[in-house]
Order: C-alpha cells, then sequence, then structure tokens
C-alpha cells in the first residue's frame, strides 16, 4: 500500500476542515461585533437599518424608510409578531420584525432607529416569546420564529 495517497487525503481533510472552522469564526465574530454595536448605547449605529425610523403611538406604528415610504400597522389590528432573519447581510438588512395586521403591516429591521422602544412595547403584548427573540440574535440562520400572536 503507498502512503502518499493516503497523506495526501489526510493533508486535503485538514484543510477543509481548518477552512470551514475559519469561515464559522468570521461568523460568529461578525454575530458577536453586531450584538456589541446593538448593546451599546453610544456606539456606531447599524447601517442601512438605522435610516429606518419606527414612531410608536397609542393607535398605530410606523416605519418610515429611508426612500420615504410608510408602512403602519394599528396596534388593535395587530395579529402576529415574527422575527426573520436572513443570510442577506451585512450590507442590507437581515433580521426584520414582522408585524402583521389585518390590514396593513410592517418589516421593521434590527438596528431601525427606535426599535429599543418598539421591542418594550412588542414584550408588554400578553404571552410575547423572548426566547424567540433570543434565538434570533444568536442563531444567524435563515429563519422565521412567531414572537406573538393575537388570541383567538
Amino acid at each position: 500500500m503507498n502512503i502518499v495517497p493516503v497523506l495526501g487525503c489526510v493533508v486535503v481533510a485538514l484543510v477543509v476542515v481548518i477552512a470551514m472552522e475559519a469561515a464559522m469564526d468570521a461568523r460568529l465574530t461578525w454575530i458577536m461585533r453586531r450584538a456589541l454595536r446593538r448593546a451599546s448605547s453610544g456606539g456606531a449605529k447599524l447601517d442601512p437599518e438605522s435610516r429606518f425610523v419606527v414612531r410608536l403611538g397609542e393607535s398605530e406604528v410606523v416605519c418610515e424608510r429611508p426612500d420615504g415610504t410608510r408602512e403602519r400597522v394599528a396596534w388593535h389590528e395587530l395579529q402576529r409578531v415574527e422575527i426573520v432573519s436572513t443570510s442577506d447581510g451585512p450590507m442590507v438588512p437581515d433580521t426584520l420584525w414582522l408585524l402583521l395586521g389585518e390590514t396593513g403591516g410592517c418589516a421593521i429591521p434590527w438596528g431601525a432607529t427606535g426599535e429599543a422602544e418598539l421591542l418594550q412595547r412588542l414584550q408588554a403584548l400578553p404571552g410575547f416569546d423572548n426566547q424567540a427573540v433570543i434565538g434570533a440574535a444568536s442563531d444567524g440562520t435563515d429563519a422565521r420564529r412567531l414572537c406573538w400572536q393575537r388570541a383567538a
């Protein structure tokens, strides 16, 4: 038996494993940096996410997009709150709140201006699932998570 082909296969396997670990480390580093930026009150804002502006009112939530369009949903019509995460970032918003109402809705990126206040308001909804938020923040995979649904 010739040892050279076996050693060649071992070397290739090691290179593949090292490359995969490096890619995972880069993704985890990106996730951690993003979380730290979000957590720091005086830190740099996410771009383009911070150009989306969330306005909370007594009767509705409005998301003003950078292009000037507005999405809105009335609080009394709100039916579902979901989080959608994609692998599209970091140049475009890749984690979004979906607020789905009877006649309207909003897609609000994480890191939007006013998002912290939105999260507080959403957490006050009866039965809001904070574990879904934690999962979205720590997972980094393409997923859609239900955080809240209006009781029938």
